[in-house]
């Protein structure tokens, strides 16, 4: 019975005027997306050996930040040490698209994050109640078909419908990246792209187990289709954005400008009790103090910024599209924690400099893993499974008069 259900969902799906919406633009936005991306992966490869030449301190563009760029950018800059031990990032940049100063990238993850999900939700809204105004919903019940296999045979056709195109775009626009010269995907690359693909799939299920189990709280698709709306952009764009003006009611963070302020006017009273010390032990001793009250100052600043960051991270998490973001970037190797890690390594490059290049690996799958990254997944699958757990008990209930 239930393969039978799922066999009617998907031939009925494919059918629809929604599958072929869905199929042009899933299309049409993921390969112009991986195009777009891969220009600019050109654009950061060709700037990034003119970097090398003129510092060490600068590492590769990843090839995965064409799916996801995250803050591959600010990552393949040119660093540099200041007062303090205090890394500075070069203005020069690896991407010389400005267009992305001006506007989100529209890597794969931004289309995945932002349209895709809607589309799961206009693809699922009016599954019960879309069936229930036309009366068919009435009809399947009425051969003693049990509503927990009807439910889940909807939830599994429907998906399978719905993820088909995404499947199709995404091995099209892979296949016309990886043929060519520029790009160089080693077996970590394509591990990592695998796991990226399939947290988009479970990202994707969550939305579209949320509008199914709206349609099983509503009996008119209009109805429906208002509060999936409401609910997606809460979810989406809302907490997100929230999640770091709360983080800041938590976490005082000082500016950069008042902690530059802060280090001046450590380096100026120390200058002045130099200057009335006789050359010696004693004067050598106070500026080696003023060296360490101003690394202290750095060193507070910092860990005050990454407690910032862990705070806002775990008030957004509650947010699907916050927590598949990072696990995105996490695992593409263009997140938050691989530029602190890259940080400590330039640290201690620039440190401990010679003739040599920066040797610097990008996390691998393990340690994202180990990181965060499986905690970020978890709290997908938990969504998925309090979304359908939902409809599942709302359409027990379900009136289907």
């Amino acid at each position: 019975m239930l393969k039978s259900i799922i066999r009617k969902e998907i031939l009925s799906n494919l059918l629809s005027y929604k599958f072929s919406v869905i199929t042009i633009l899933s299309a049409i936005l993921i390969l112009v997306s991986i195009f777009v991306m891969y220009r600019d992966y050109c654009l950061a490869l060709e700037n990034y050996e003119i970097l090398q030449q003129e510092s060490g301190a600068v590492i590769r563009p990843t090839p995965l930040s064409i799916f996801a760029k995250g803050l591959d950018e600010n990552l393949c800059r040119s660093h540099g040490l200041g007062w303090g031990h205090r890394i500075i990032a070069s203005s020069k940049q690896q991407s010389v698209n400005n267009h992305f100063k001006l506007f989100t990238a529209p890597d794969l993850l931004y289309v995945v994050k932002v349209i895709l999900s809607l589309c799961a939700m206009l693809f699922a809204f009016d599954i019960i109640c879309g069936e229930k105004e036309i009366g068919t919903l009435r009809q399947s019940l009425s051969n003693n078909l049990k509503r927990p296999i009807l439910i889940l045979g909807k939830w599994i056709g429907g998906f399978t419908s719905f993820i088909l195109p995404f499947f199709m775009a995404v091995l099209l626009g892979t296949i016309f990246v990886t043929l060519s010269s520029m790009v160089d995907m080693n077996p970590g690359n394509w591990l990592k792209l695998g796991l990226f693909l399939l947290g988009s799939v479970i990202y994707l299920a969550v939305f579209f187990s949320l509008g199914l189990s709206i349609s099983c709280l509503t009996h008119r698709s209009s109805t429906s289709l208002v509060i999936s709306l409401f609910v997606w952009a809460i979810l989406v764009f809302l907490i997100p954005n929230l999640g770091n003006i709360l983080a800041r009611q938590f976490v005082e963070v000082p500016t950069v400008q008042q902690l530059e302020l802060r280090r001046r006017q450590i380096a100026l009273g120390g200058q002045m009790e130099v200057n009335r010390l006789p050359d010696g032990r004693e004067r050598e001793a106070r500026i080696e103090r003023t060296r360490s009250e101003q690394n202290q100052v750095t060193e507070d600043y910092r860990n005050r910024f990454n407690r910032l960051v862990k705070v806002s991270q775990n008030i957004t998490r509650i947010s699907p599209a916050a927590a598949f973001t990072f696990l995105a970037t996490d695992i593409m190797g263009t997140g938050m924690a691989e530029e602190r890690r890259l940080k400590r390594a330039v640290l201690q490059y620039l440190k401990d400099r010679d003739d040599k290049m920066l040797g610097y690996q990008r996390s691998s799958v393990k340690e994202v893993l180990s990181r965060g990254g499986l905690s970020n997944c978890l709290i997908l699958i938990l969504f998925n499974i309090l979304f359908f757990t939902g409809a599942h008990v709302a359409f027990l209930r379900y009136d289907v008069r």
